[in-house]
């Protein structure tokens, strides 16, 4: 069964609750830019506000870097405000997007549309509502006894966790190469810094990174060999209960229109995106969230509308590790725009 199964999400839910509503509760006094907010509070209940006032919501997102930062823009520079929400940003693990959806402690939340997947095939009732990322947002970075993705043949790769983007992104990469997966070893790390320590140690030739983490690498003659902005995965995915959606379509409709807006901000504002990318990752070098900034411009999507296709595909790979079957249709659970 997925992580997120329907009877384990149940049976943990006021745990995994309690613990996201203290992490968001910290952002509303706290000063973290990784839980850094708009001003006001977005109850766990929120719904429709009257006509002219603007509605709370607060949206979770799992990873930090410069992958979500249509959300950070979208509080920085007043995008969301003037589509009517005041919204709340809180960034949290991927394993607890979900449990704070079901604990109403965000609305919306932001991650890999695998994990969302897994959910709904656990029984839980999600939706996805909009798609930012529509691609790997990962280069492969490697020593320099490596000139080709076909040398990784007999060698070991260094990875996070198993299933998760850098996984499954180091087999799609091999395939496009005509590489058989199975002849590459893989070392599940958990974290990128354990990554990158394997690298320097010796331990492995090479790894996956969302920039500009690996920087550290070129001063022992690491190099990025290829980037994964070519290979199709839907990573900046937003989801929200059928319940929620349900009670507040308004809102949801909204929240797309202000996606809109900030992905074309994104492209025409550098300097004031660079600036929310920092603001919000505050250990962060403004020269390395400038690399991270004009790497993402290939990532990001001109629209937030959901791909089929990449919802589709997530399906597949959920069920396949769950064992179990993958809609015949994704459309059920796909918010029309």
């Amino acid at each position: 069964m997925a992580s997120f199964g329907g009877r384990v999400h149940r049976r943990l839910l006021c745990a995994f609750g309690c613990a996201i509503l203290v992490t968001v509760l910290a952002a509303c006094g706290g000063g973290g830019a990784a839980s850094s907010a708009g001003s006001g509070s977005a109850g766990a209940g929120a719904t429709e506000a009257g006509r002219g006032s603007l509605v709370n919501l607060t949206v979770a997102y799992a990873a930090p870097g410069a992958g979500f930062s249509d959300l950070y823009v979208g509080v920085a520079d007043g995008i969301f405000k003037k589509y009517g929400l005041n919204v709340k940003i809180v960034q949290v693990t991927s394993n607890n997007l979900v449990p704070a959806l079901l604990s109403g402690s965000a609305q919306i939340a932001g991650g890999d549309a695998d994990d969302a997947a897994s959910a709904i095939l656990g029984g839980e009732s999600l939706r996805f509502v909009a798609l930012t990322q529509g691609t790997y947002n990962l280069q492969l970075w490697v020593d320099k006894g490596i000139t080709s993705v076909r040398d990784l043949a007999g060698k070991t790769v260094a990875l996070t966790t198993m299933g998760s983007e850098t996984d499954v992104g180091l087999t799609a990469l091999l395939q496009s190469q005509g590489v058989n997966p199975g002849s590459v070893g893989r070392k599940y790390l958990v974290t990128q810094p354990e990554e990158l320590s394997a690298m320097r140690s010796g331990a492995a030739v090479a790894g996956l990174f969302q920039p500009p983490n690996a920087q550290s690498l070129t001063k022992a003659g690491g190099r990025v060999l290829d980037s994964l902005t070519n290979l199709p995965y839907a990573v900046g995915t937003y989801v929200a209960t059928s319940s929620y959606l349900t009670a507040n379509p308004g809102v949801i409709t909204k929240f797309i229109d202000a996606e809109q807006a900030s992905l074309a901000f994104l492209r025409s504002s550098p300097q004031q995106t660079v600036a929310a990318i920092h603001q919000y990752n505050p250990t962060s070098t403004v020269a390395g969230d400038t690399i991270a900034y004009h790497f993402f411009l290939k990532v990001w999507k001109d629209s937030p509308a959901v791909d089929p296709s990449l919802i589709q595909a997530a399906f597949t790979r959920a069920a396949a590790k769950a064992h179990a079957t993958a809609p015949p249709s994704v459309t059920p659970y796909i918010v029309s725009p």
